[in-house]
């Protein structure tokens, strides 16, 4: 489809309309931020755009997944047995799992509840949304699927060491939110046994209907209730790194290099020497130098998982790009596009000048390839679509096609 052949009514729509997320947070990043991150529960109605979820999809993530814990659990009340729901086959002479269908359908209408852990790794549309969270929180993200039709529900009343954004794709939901008794716990943390009972009385009772989102900052507990009907939703959980991992990180790195954090600790290790050594780790860990480095290494260990197009790049090539393909970076960080080279799968690639151009235009958000065209303006298309191809094998860009 010829670039040139749209008229200036739509390349103004595609240029509004490529800037907008899967999702409608209702605000900018920088304002959630100040508002709601590790503060407080956010309910955004309608949130997601054009109910981009169906049934076909569902069905054909599990035909993918083997059913087997830890990827895909049937609970009710606890964990069931997976011979209870899966059948043993064998698949050219090797033992395969394979959900049984009557049993499948038969436990989830008795009120169990289907998990599928990085359901992104079987649902394009759940990766896409899972990228768009990660880019909107700047920080890596999983998602994990919740099928039920009534019940009583999963895990009870708990919290989480991670923030969840919470997306109903289909049905509806009931969500009951309590202030938290152990604010901002880490990894290492559960909600047994670290600070009191979950309070009596949620601070946020409400239903997620299809479409809904619903931020629950970590540490908050909370309580999610089936009702009549299919309902599944997708929550996805961001793992931004947090101060503790910082510091864990300088004293690996850096702190070794002071005199004093090398004394045996014995008798010899006066407190005067522990005291330089503290003082090291916050020379080191107030240093901006260091933190960039974190930083750095940080963004060089992503690993976003992207979309495969193999007729696009097999078949077709860069011509077979179209005016309406969305791209977007492939970072929850921010790549910063002058340095000249950008961190990639724990490599370093470096960007030639058109590249460069095409990072920095994609740093505020997503652009169809039409108003990437528009907004660099000079460069021929030819050799913009050459590169956003090129870009696209490095994994620094990700797809969205028009028509899939």
């Amino acid at each position: 489809m010829p670039l040139a052949s749209a008229g200036v009514g739509h390349r103004e729509a595609v240029l509004r309309d490529a800037h907008a997320p899967m999702i409608d947070y209702g605000l900018r990043p920088h304002e959630f931020v100040e508002r709601y991150a590790e503060r407080e529960p956010y309910l955004q109605r309608r949130a997601l755009r054009d109910a981009p979820f169906a049934w076909s999809e569902l069905d054909a993530a599990l035909q993918r997944v083997e059913p087997t814990a830890p990827l895909v659990q049937l609970f009710n009340g606890g964990p069931l047995a997976e011979e209870r729901y899966t059948d043993v086959v064998l698949e050219l002479g090797a033992p395969r799992r394979r959900l049984a269908k009557r049993r499948f359908y038969g436990e989830l209408r008795a009120g169990a509840t289907l998990v599928v852990n990085g359901f992104e790794h079987y649902s394009p549309t759940a990766l896409r949304l899972c990228a768009d969270v990660g880019r909107f929180r700047s920080a890596p993200t999983v998602g994990n699927a919740y099928l039920s039709i009534g019940g009583r529900g999963t895990f009870g009343r708990h919290w989480d060491t991670h923030d969840v954004f919470a997306l109903q794709l289909l049905g509806r939901k009931r969500w009951q939110v309590f202030a938290p008794t152990f604010p901002l716990p880490l990894g290492m943390h559960r909600s047994e046994g670290n600070g009191a009972d979950c309070p009596a009385t949620p601070v946020l009772d409400c239903v997620l209907e299809t479409g809904d989102m619903l931020y629950v900052p970590r540490g908050w507990w909370h309580l999610v209730l089936p009702l009549e009907g299919p309902s599944l939703h997708l929550s996805v959980g961001t793992y931004a790194a947090t101060v503790h991992d910082y510091v864990s990180w300088a004293c690996a790195r850096h702190l070794p290099g002071a005199l004093a954090a090398r004394r045996s600790l014995g008798a010899a290790a006066s407190a005067e020497d522990i005291n330089a050594a503290v003082d090291a780790l916050r020379t080191i860990a107030l240093s901006g130098a260091a933190r960039a480095e974190f930083e750095r290494e940080a963004i060089g260990r992503e690993r976003s998982r992207t979309e495969l197009h193999t007729e696009l790049h097999l078949a077709l090539g860069a011509e077979g790009l179209e005016r309406g393909d969305v791209l977007s970076i492939n970072a929850a960080h921010r790549l910063d596009a002058t340095a000249g080279e950008i961190a990639v799968r724990g490599g370093r690639l470096r960007l030639h000048p058109l590249a460069r151009s095409i990072v920095a235009a994609l740093g505020d958000g997503p652009l169809s390839l039409e108003s990437l065209c528009l907004k660099l303006g000079s460069a021929h298309p030819g050799a913009i679509q050459a590169a956003v191809l090129d870009l696209c094998e490095h994994d620094v860009l990700t797809i969205v096609r028009e028509v899939e």
